[in-house]
This record gives C-alpha cells, structure tokens and sequence, in this order.
C-alpha cells in the first residue's frame, strides 16, 4: 500500500507533435550537451500535486472525470518558441497561442479541477533548466524560428508516483477525456 503519492495533471500533444520535439532535443544536445529533461515526454504541465494520500485522491478523481466530461476538446496551437528564466537558469520552450478562446478554456479547465494557477501560461518545455552559458549557446537557434502547428486536446492525463520512493518513474494514472456532454444533451 502507498502511504503519499505526487500527482502530474499534464496534456499530451499528439505523436506527431512529440516526434517534432525530440528532434529539437536531439539538435540541442549537438549543441550544449546533455540536460535536465532531454528524454522526458512532452507535455502540458497542468498541476502538480505532492504527497497527497491516494484513498483521498481517488474518490476526487472520479468527481473530476465527471466535471471534465462536460468540457469541449479544444485546439490548441503550437507557435514557435519562447523561454523562463527562472534565476540563473533558463527553459526553452515551445510557445502555445494564447487566444481569448484558449484563456477561457484553460480557466474553465482549472475550476473543474478545482485548483488555482497564477500566471498561468500553457506551453511545452524543450530545454529545462539550463545555464545561462548553454541557453546563450542554443537560444539564436530557436529565437526567430518559426513553428506552427494545431493539435486537439482531447483529454487529460494523471500521473502518478510514490512519493517516498527515490527515483521513482511517473506513471500514467488516469486519462480524463473532455468530451462535452452537456452539448449532447440539447
């Protein structure tokens, strides 16, 4: 019996959106060497939640797929890149057209979640946290390259870990679909 566990709520974009981002990570390293995340999938990171107690965190699930049933899918769009700099460090990533109809939709999602994010901005890390010297290195190599590309978000997935355990991989949970039922209704 797991006595916590972490939970990772992320979006995953389509094969062949993850093709396309392990060959930029492929590239990166031709360039600054390894880093943290070169072989991690990719993903929209909604939420991550720590040490929580599964035999509390399972009922709550099964709220949310019934709240996140009643949502639209909804399009997202890849638009070239952009980075953090989280105080010495830098992550690149892969920018996500931020429009009035994907704000609302990302707000929806959150309530059915029922969590609150601040300065929230949707996107998919490529290169996470590397030095300013690599990310100097690499940077001119995303700046002005354009890339754009729609995929449909049609779920969401929880992952899940033993929070104790060293090294422990992330596996899937749960996948939540969104598939707006109130719609078949009327």
């Amino acid at each position: 019996m797991v006595a916590y566990a972490d939970y990772l709520m992320v979006i995953t974009p389509p094969d062949s959106v993850g093709k396309e981002i392990s060959r930029y990570k492929k590239a990166s390293v031709n360039v600054i060497g390894h880093f943290e995340g070169m072989y991690s999938a990719p993903q929209i990171i909604i939420t991550h939640q720590t040490r929580c107690k599964p035999f509390l965190v399972q009922p709550a699930i099964e709220q949310m797929a019934k709240r996140l049933g009643s949502m639209p899918p909804v399009d997202l769009e890849l638009n070239g890149f952009g980075f953090f700099d989280h105080h010495g460090v830098k992550t690149i990533y892969v920018k996500i057209e931020v429009k009035e109809y994907t704000s609302l939709w990302f707000k929806l999602l959150t309530k059915k979640l029922g969590i609150k994010i601040k300065n929230f901005e949707p996107h998919i890390a490529l290169a996470k946290n590397i030095p300013v010297t690599a990310f100097n290195k690499l940077w001119p190599n995303f700046e002005d390259r354009p890339w754009q590309q729609t995929f449909t978000a049609n779920s969401l997935t929880i992952l899940h870990r033993e929070t104790f355990v060293e090294y422990c991989e992330w596996t899937v949970y749960r996948e939540l679909f969104f598939s707006n039922r109130l719609k078949e209704m009327f």
